[in-house]
């Protein structure tokens, strides 16, 4: 993948608390992904305000059971660790 150096302008205390955790090397990697993450992220929630605009909210009770089960799924995880 092309890559493209670029000029920021960061919270100084912000960048020291990476570059501290991560070491020099991996600072330009690290913000690359998180980067990556935001745009996965904004273009979700763009699509399921598509989906909601198209078939409305999802209704209350299938919502908390979809958590209940997450939470159920999450639990599992945890006891398998």
């Amino acid at each position: 993948m092309a890559m493209k150096k670029v000029s920021v302008t960061l919270d100084a205390d912000l960048v020291a608390e990476i570059k501290a955790e991560l070491g020099e090397g991996r600072f330009s990697a690290y913000l690359n992904e998180t980067i990556r993450r935001r745009r996965q992220y904004e273009r979700l929630r763009r699509y399921l305000r598509e989906l909601d605009d198209e078939f409305g909210p999802v209704p209350g009770e299938v919502r908390r059971q979809a958590e209940r089960e997450w939470d159920e799924f999450e639990r599992r995880l945890k006891e398998a660790d």
